[in-house]
């Protein structure tokens, strides 16, 4: 036991720093597909909120409370849920070698041999990343390894049947995938499970088994129990509520998930087969190398032989090809849920590997070929997958995103397509007590009915690549009108600002204001055309030295970041642009104007306008304006 205890003590001991030196600390802002959700879980386990369907209550309802915990001990908003998954990750990781332990208990070495596969599964892409980010999938692992310890752990009897019926209704109910562990399950047990139906007399009784069975399910429906807590936080209008859970619609559409449906299904051909065996190739061999997936699925097949470990490989198989066959088969997308049976499987697989070739080799260089090859695989997954983890959870776009929503019109409607950029913007509203000044809405807002109510509906500048004009106008019913509100934030209008009489001839700058913000010039403009422009044509924005020398520019290939090209201008409508350059000391002047290319490459400016730039010592607020 004292080997078993120094096994797990270095498992801890080496993943835990690794783990908290490459924890998430800031609101997320990374939109690979592992990070999706983690602003969104930021947030809900700050305030108890409810996630996406299917809701994940249990999850929730344990998370949240740790989540406090570490902020009542000093940990930031935006680190205590990950806190909270690195709790969960080493939790699953103790149970996970305890059971590789127990089952490797007859060979020599068995604590390092269990230690050296948890440490290497441990360091694997997916499960290090779920480690350090606010995300569902720890706790989900922890399931996992809590119903195969469980279905293998050694001299348990019949009565582990109703522990896997218990824990497995919780499993399932948190996360569905989770019932892709059945099958490997019921094999695990297949005989207790018998042995259910089997009377003091030893007569098998199918009703006696029809009867258990029976109390299974009710073990099962257990987990249904955490679902009171989506009713009861929707009918409270708690803070940061998904969907309408206080509503018997809104519940079932939680509960069944039923806005996943996308993803689930048969590939509609031979091409889609083949891209979701690539996809989910590209993510295993990323995780575990192709050397490194083979070895496990030797050491599977391997320990098939033996009486002593043939139900356990054959679960751990059984438990890797059902996740592995429902993700290429029956789903479209990269479910981590699906990829975390296959790796640990894979990691059981090196440990009885490693018992294999120790037990044929009787000499100790065989040993130290094995620890190398272990410490090798290990350099190698740090080296491959901390850069990674580490521009995952340093991504500064949920900072970034936050920074130009503060400089967003006071009153403002603001809208940030529903993902992380968005989660970033609530999680500083509904967590830091930031962005007071506007009101956040999500791509499905009813933008129409907010604009007849007189808000100012704005959105960053970037929105337009994926919501682009065409799509405004079919969401408002009408032409749309765009205008700069900020630096790369855009307004939109459903009706044209017009300039007052007389209209100027040709296009011109109407009004000039700069603002000396801090290290920076702000440079607010009002452009307006006499008449529709019948050419396009590009700003250029330049900061002069006291030579004439260009030493910053701001230029855009349209006013308005590029959306508002001149052809879409009406006659006399004003159009609003802000450009941003650094405040240089050298900086003497700005020099604005419009260009366009003749077809033998000369440039030709047009509407050319040149201001002195005067900033105050202080050099926060100075302002020239002209027109």
């Amino acid at each position: 036991m004292r080997a078993a205890l120094a096994g797990l003590a270095l498992v801890l001991g080496v993943l835990s720093p690794v783990y908290l030196a490459t924890l998430q600390t800031i609101p997320n802002g990374s939109e690979h597909y592992y990070m999706i959700d983690v602003g969104e879980t930021q947030i809900v386990l700050n305030v108890w909120g409810t996630l996406h369907a299917t809701g994940y209550p249990l999850y929730i309802l344990l998370s949240a409370p740790l989540t406090a915990v570490f902020r009542a001990l000093g940990a930031a908003p935006a680190a205590a849920p990950g806190l909270a998954s690195l709790v969960w990750m080493l939790a699953a990781l103790t149970l996970i070698y305890a059971l590789a332990w127990r089952l490797l208990r007859d060979a020599s070495g068995a604590a390092l041999l269990a230690a050296a596969a948890t440490l290497l599964l441990g360091l694997t892409r997916t499960v290090w990343i779920h480690a350090v980010v606010a995300e569902i999938y720890s706790f989900g692992l922890l399931l996992l390894a809590g119903l195969l310890a469980l279905a293998l752990w050694p001299g348990a009897g019949r009565r582990r049947v109703y522990g896997l019926a218990l824990l497995g209704g919780v499993g399932v109910f948190h996360h569905r995938a989770l019932i892709m562990a059945a099958p490997a399950l019921v094999y695990a047990v297949w005989p207790q499970l018998l042995a259910l139906g089997r009377g003091p007399d030893g007569r098998w009784q199918a009703a006696r088994l029809a009867r258990r069975l029976a109390l299974c399910l009710l073990l099962g429906l257990i987990g249904l129990l955490p679902y009171l807590y989506l009713v009861a936080r929707g009918q409270a209008q708690a803070a940061w509520v998904y969907g309408q859970p206080g509503t018997w619609d809104g519940f079932w559409d939680q509960f069944l998930g039923r806005e996943a449906a996308q993803f689930i299904g048969a590939p509609a051909a031979g091409d889609g087969l083949a891209a979701n065996i690539a996809a989910v190739h590209r993510v295993l061999l990323a995780d575990l190398t192709a050397p490194g997936l083979l070895l496990g699925l030797a050491g599977l097949l391997l320990a098939r032989r033996p009486a002593a470990s043939r139900r356990a490989a054959g679960t751990l198989l059984l438990s890797a090809l059902a996740a592995y066959l429902f993700h290429v088969l029956a789903y479209t997308d990269i479910l981590s849920a699906l990829i975390l049976p296959a790796l640990v499987s894979a990691a059981f697989g090196w440990a009885f590997l490693a018992r294999a070739a120790l037990a044929a080799a009787h000499f100790r260089p065989a040993r130290w070929a094995l620890g190398g090859a272990a410490l090798a695989f290990a350099g190698w997954l740090v080296a491959h997958n901390a850069p990674f983890i580490h521009e995952q959870t340093t991504n500064p776009t949920g900072l970034e995103t936050i920074a130009l929503l503060e400089t967003a019109p006071p009153g403002a409607d603001v809208m940030l397509a529903w993902g992380p950029r968005y989660f970033a913007a609530g999680f500083a509203q509904d967590v830091l007590g930031q962005l007071a000044h506007i009101r956040l809405l999500d791509h499905r807002a009813d933008f129409a009915g907010r604009l007849r109510a007189g808000a100012r509906l704005v959105t960053p500048a970037y929105t337009f690549y994926n919501q682009p004009v065409s799509w405004w106008q079919e969401r408002l019913g009408m032409p749309i009108y765009l205008r700069a509100a900020g630096y790369e934030l855009v307004q939109i209008g459903t009706r044209p600002e017009r300039a007052a009489s007389p209209q100027p001839a040709g296009v011109a700058l109407l009004d000039l204001a700069v603002d000396c913000a801090g290290d920076a010039l702000l440079i607010r403009a009002a452009w307006a055309a006499g008449e529709r422009p019948a050419r396009d044509r590009s700003v250029f924005v330049h900061l002069l030295d006291a030579a004439g020398d260009v030493i910053a520019q701001g230029d855009q290939a349209a006013p308005v970041y590029g959306w508002r090209p001149l052809t879409t201008w009406e006659a006399g409508e004003i159009v609003r642009d802000v450009y941003r350059l650094p405040r240089l000391a050298a900086g003497r002047s700005l020099r604005l104007g419009l260009y366009w290319q003749r077809p033998n490459g000369e440039f030709v400016n047009e509407s050319v306008v040149e201001r002195p730039v005067r900033c105050e010592d202080e050099g926060h607020e100075a302002t020239d304006q002209g027109g």
